[in-house]
């Protein structure tokens, strides 16, 4: 129960303690009840005293008691009893009476004394001295059975009590009290306390929220403890009417209250769908997160791959310039072998006709030998210079074409060297072996020739040595020449034979050595078309790598503004859930509280306060009374003082005619 209800309550149930009046009617019965109390507060004496206010002047007032020994203190007006009626002769005036009554007391009392925290009888601690404590508890006998919102309850006729009591300083200190206040003069401190025994039950109040008080506890310092008479009033007029005007207002305040708590189910409806929707958001932002992560990563991927292939581009580009030169370069190379060829092809041509020329020659040759032959082998006594004119026009006619037969080899050689360059194919491997092969049985031919040279210079050189009977030997060498000259004629058939097959594929291989310089002047122009393209596909590879960067960068930082907006709305749906949180506890803790509280506990407490009023109304009298009469009652009882000397009982403030009495 927070600290506004507390005075709320305690101002409704302390405010009008010692004041109360009511509207008289045809007369109206004030009665005090005076009760002495010995040391343990047990009562052992109470004389009532009653006034009869004769509000409207009646001649005879009729009244209702349950009273001893009843006496007019006040005048001489007579009084007829009958059994608990009493019929007053008054005469227009009000009617003082009073008598004893055994009754027991609507509230009880029950004193204990401790010392230094233990529990002593009156008798043990006068006089003693340390930490004196004394606990007045009080109890409330007025039960009433009453119905509250349909269901029975028991409740009390409210009462309050309060204490009062004067300590002398001299022999006591640092004194206090529970529920109350201390007044300190110097030289005494007056003690006064409030119980409301009860009342806790009454309004339905738990111990925990707010403890009403039965007790009241008075502690102090002592030295020779005694103690002087403590007194108690109590009444049972809790309220005047005019403070139950405070429950009218709260019926505002309970439609208030029912708009208040729809609205607040209302906000944490909403305050749950905002959770729902946050939750929802937060999920999507983190899968938004981990798409952009992979965008990220894949730029990352794209961008270092790029540079790989950028870098592939740019050679690309710089071995298309080298492909350019170097297809300019075959393109030349191709015209100059083109052209060689077209020499190489006249060449052969010349050299097949070589080669035919040689086959005549050898046949002439061969004949003009027979005919040396005969002539040696017939003539024995011609001159010998005729003969060696003849070998030496034979050897000129050889050293012709040993010189035409190397002239041939140097260009088949140049041919051979022209189509290594070319591509291998299946034509041009035949014929660098036909070239090859001819080159070879030309330089046989040479060999044999510069052999025969050999023989014919040496023949020459016998004839001029020798004389006629060395012919002989002539004969046998020239017939060996000619035997020789018969070989070489075959092989010159032979190379007549591969001339023409060269001579062919020579022919063919000029006329593939044009395609090849028109291909290679084709793919000359086309490697010049491949370098600027790729000079373009190198400048917009460059851009494409500067955009792929870009993206790459971009997507770098949409990753980290990506995290940072998942962060936030991480916190947001964090924040929502603490705010669902936080409305729904402040709504369960504390409007739907407040709610109960207002609509429950406080509409509880009006009816309860209502009710008490009704108990306190009607218990008019603590003795009797008739039944339209109205009354209030008021009870003050006098515990006993504790002294060393007899513990002498020190009575309250009596009337005249109770000290009379008590004289007598």
């Amino acid at each position: 129960m927070d600290t506004k209800f507390k005075k709320v309550v305690s101002t409704i149930l302390l405010g009008t303690m010692f004041t109360y009046t009511l509207p008289v009617l045809a007369y109206t019965k004030e009665e005090s009840v005076y009760s002495k109390l010995d040391a343990n507060g047990k009562a052992y004496q109470t004389i009532v005293s009653d006034h009869l206010k004769n509000t409207e002047k009646e001649s005879v007032l009729q009244d209702l008691s349950d009273l001893m020994n009843i006496e007019n203190v006040s005048g001489d007006q007579e009084l007829k009893q009958e059994n608990n009626t009493l019929t007053w002769k008054a005469e227009g005036e009000d009617i003082y009476y009073e008598g004893k009554t055994e009754k027991q007391l609507p509230i009880e009392c029950q004193v204990i004394y401790e010392l230094d925290g233990e529990e002593v009888s009156k008798e043990e601690i006068v006089g003693k001295s340390g930490n004196v404590k004394i606990t007045l508890h009080f109890t409330n006998h007025e039960e009433r059975e009453v119905t509250i919102n349909g269901r029975r309850q028991t409740m009390y006729v409210p009462f309050v009590v309060a204490i009062g009591t004067i300590i002398d300083n001299e022999n006591n200190k640092n004194i206090t009290v529970t529920n109350g206040k201390t007044m300190d003069d110097g030289t005494k401190t007056m003690v006064a306390g409030i119980a409301m025994p009860g009342m806790q039950e009454n309004l339905a109040i738990s111990e925990s929220q707010f403890e009403i008080p039965e007790s009241v506890e008075i502690s102090m310092e002592a030295k020779d403890f005694e103690s002087n008479a403590i007194y108690i009033f109590a009444t049972p007029k809790v309220f005047e009417e005019k403070d139950l005007d405070i429950f009218d207002k709260l019926d505002g305040l309970y439609a208030k209250m029912n708009t208040l708590s729809s609205s607040m189910n209302q906000i944490e409806e909403g305050a749950n769908t905002l959770k729902e929707g946050t939750n929802t958001y937060y999920e999507k932002s983190q899968e938004f997160n981990n798409a952009v992560g992979q965008i990220a990563g894949g730029a990352s991927t794209l961008n270092k791959s790029y540079k790989d292939l950028d870098d592939g581009i740019n050679n690309l580009d710089k071995s298309s310039g080298k492909l350019n030169s170097g297809a300019k370069d075959l393109n030349a190379g191709a015209t100059a072998i083109s052209d060689s060829l077209q020499t190489v092809n006249e060449s052969v041509k010349k050299l097949a006709q070589g080669g035919v020329d040689l086959a005549t020659g050898e046949k002439d040759l061969t004949a003009g030998l027979d005919k040396i032959i005969g002539s040696v082998s017939q003539v024995t006594a011609v001159d010998n210079k005729a003969k060696i004119t003849e070998l030496q026009q034979l050897l000129t006619t050889n050293n012709g074409t040993i010189k035409n037969l190397n002239n041939g080899n140097t260009s088949l050689q140049a041919t051979l060297d022209q189509l290594k360059l070319l591509p291998e194919t299946d034509e041009i491997k035949t014929q660098k072996a036909n070239i090859q092969t001819q080159i070879t049985a030309n330089s046989s031919i040479i060999t044999l020739l510069e052999t025969n040279n050999g023989a014919i210079e040496q023949t020459i050189a016998t004839l001029e040595a020798t004389d006629l009977t060395q012919m002989k030997e002539l004969e046998d060498g020239l017939t060996s020449l000619k035997d020789g000259l018969g070989t070489l004629q075959a092989g010159t058939t032979d190379l007549n034979a591969g001339l023409g097959k060269l001579q062919v594929g020579t022919s063919q291989l000029a006329d593939a050595s044009k395609d090849l310089a028109t291909g290679s002047k084709d793919l000359y122009a086309g490697t010049q078309t491949l370098k600027e393209g790729t000079n373009q596909l190198s400048s917009g590879s460059a851009q494409i790598k500067a955009g792929i960067n870009t993206l790459n960068s971009g997507s770098s930082e949409l990753k980290d503004a990506s995290k940072s907006l998942t962060e936030g709305a991480g916190t947001i749906n964090d924040g929502t859930e603490t705010l669902t949180d936080g409305i729904t506890q402040f709504n369960k803790d504390g409007i739907q509280v407040l709610y109960n509280t207002i609509n429950g506990q406080v509409k509880d407490l009006q009816v309860r306060v209502e009710k008490m009023q009704q108990l306190a109304n009607e218990y008019k009298t603590f003795t009797m009374a008739e039944e339209n009469a109205e009354g209030n009652v008021k009870f003050i009882m006098m515990i006993d003082s504790l002294k060393k000397e007899d513990i002498a009982k020190e009575q309250v403030i009596l009337p005249d005619s109770e000290k009379k009495e008590e004289q007598e």
